[in-house]
């Protein structure tokens, strides 16, 4: 199933939101006003994709959209960037495309999804072209693996609390633990899954001239 856009996900959970309460689907104008659009034209165009995608059914009377779906199964997360599990890097966002995950993983705060570059989670079992699925929080416990910025970059590792200092340490032992403080580092998420596509993986591995075993 082709995963709908970031705005198409919107509409899909009020439509979803709607149907919870008991409420009748929207009207183009209800769903114009509800995200700001100025035409109803774009409501049709929306609710047009997702039908196309599989998500709802649309008839030709007022109040028109049905869900094809009774719940969820999947979510869909956003797909922010690009994270490098090496040398930092900085991330860039492309918050347009979206990847699914399993639902129960959505029900604990916000969640996105990143692309893994580099080797130096390996040992942890997360491979360059990997997607992580990431929990947005500021905080973490010893022993988590995270995405943390340094300095305006981005990078992911396994944090490591000691009474003195903290460090993010690689799952490889051919990379440094780095040391991190409260004024150079920020917390951005604690990795709470993966998603592998194994062509991709491949891929990623050919781009960067590894050989794989």
């Amino acid at each position: 199933m082709e995963a709908p856009t970031r705005m198409q996900e919107r509409v899909l959970e009020a439509l979803r939101q709607r149907a919870d309460r008991g409420d009748p689907p929207p009207t183009y104008r209800e769903l114009c006003r509800e995200f700001g659009w100025a035409s109803t034209g774009t409501a049709r165009d929306h609710l047009r994709a997702l039908a196309r995608k599989g998500f709802v059914r649309l008839g030709g009377q007022h109040r028109c959209v049905r869900l094809c779906e009774d719940r969820p199964s999947a979510a869909f997360v956003p797909l922010v960037g690009r994270v490098v599990a090496g040398v930092p890097v900085i991330s860039d966002q492309n918050l347009d495309q979206c990847v699914p995950v399993p639902a129960d993983w959505t029900m604990q705060g916000t969640v996105f999804a990143l692309q893994v570059a580099g080797d130096s989670m390996q040992d942890a079992g997360i491979m360059e072209g990997d997607r992580v699925i990431v929990r947005q929080t500021s905080t973490a416990r010893d022993g988590d693996i995270v995405v943390a910025t340094l300095d305006g970059e981005t990078t992911i590792k396994r944090l490591r609390l000691g009474k003195e200092q903290a460090m993010l340490v690689a799952e490889n032992p051919a990379y440094r633990p780095i040391e991190i403080r409260a004024d150079n580092a920020v917390i951005q998420g604690v990795v709470i899954g993966l998603m592998r596509s194994y062509q991709d993986t491949a891929l990623a591995r050919h781009s960067s001239g590894r050989r794989t075993a």
